[in-house]
């Protein structure tokens, strides 16, 4: 999405700056007007979106980043448990087998001691074993359902904070372009007595509307909306 972007203001850029060299050769002194300050406009929105493909990085494309790896590091978290209860299982496996051969001797009518000594200290070692890797799975399993808990809770919220701010962020970029592209609104409209428009071969507009160029920026929000600005934003960079 950032290299997306930043190819598109790129492009925009290099555009702007053909497009405004076109009034060399144009004749008509209101065509050649509208071409220079359009390419300013297009060139500075190019401006404009490559500084916001550095802005997404930084709002949304850091903190994903930083997830990612977070979870990675649960995801090799939860691997060491099923290891850990793998080694489990295969003590209780260990256990049983001792368990069945000790209770071979006792059934068997010649028994030697050592045979004994033997196999009650392999069945001690075998149930001392399951007991430690019992209590350190169930140990490490409680703690990992409470972190898991607190894990999602974090997540959730920094993920949310992260997406709303980058969001809000976007909506204000979008706004500035779109202040930026009224402002040539004028000089479009100013081409010749038609408004421009005989240029692309319509009916011009009726003085009353032609005048009519309020912009749907202002300084409070939207003028459509009346809904306003955020002041905790950075209102000097292009991206913000």
């Amino acid at each position: 999405m950032v290299k997306s972007r930043r190819g598109l203001g790129l492009a925009e850029a290099d555009f702007g700056v053909k497009l405004g060299g076109m009034n060399v050769q144009e004749p008509h002194q209101g065509l050649a007007n509208a071409y220079r300050k359009l390419g300013k406009v297009v060139q500075a929105v190019g401006d404009y979106h490559a500084a916001q493909a550095t802005a997404q990085a930084t709002t949304i494309g850091d903190p994903f980043q930083y997830h990612s790896q977070d979870a990675f590091i649960v995801k090799e978290s939860l691997t060491n448990r099923q290891i850990l209860i793998r080694e489990f299982l295969q003590a209780q496996e260990n256990t049983r087998s001792r368990l069945n051969a000790a209770d071979r001797l006792k059934a068997s009518s010649t028994v030697r001691r050592e045979k004994v000594d033997e196999a009650i200290a392999a069945l001690d070692e075998a149930r001392t074993n399951e007991t430690h890797l019992y209590q350190k799975t169930t140990t490490v399993t409680r703690n990992l359902v409470h972190e898991k808990r607190k894990w999602f809770t974090r997540t959730a919220a920094d993920l949310r904070l992260s997406i709303r701010e980058y969001v809000l962020r976007e909506i204000e970029a979008e706004r500035r372009t779109l202040a930026l592209l009224e402002s040539v609104r004028g000089d479009i409209r100013s081409i010749d007595s038609s408004g421009g428009l005989s240029r692309l071969g319509r009916e011009a507009h009726p003085p009353a509307r032609r005048s009519n160029l309020a912009a749907s920026q202002g300084p409070k929000g939207d003028a459509w909306s009346g809904v306003p600005r955020r002041t905790d934003l950075n209102r000097g960079s292009p991206a913000a």
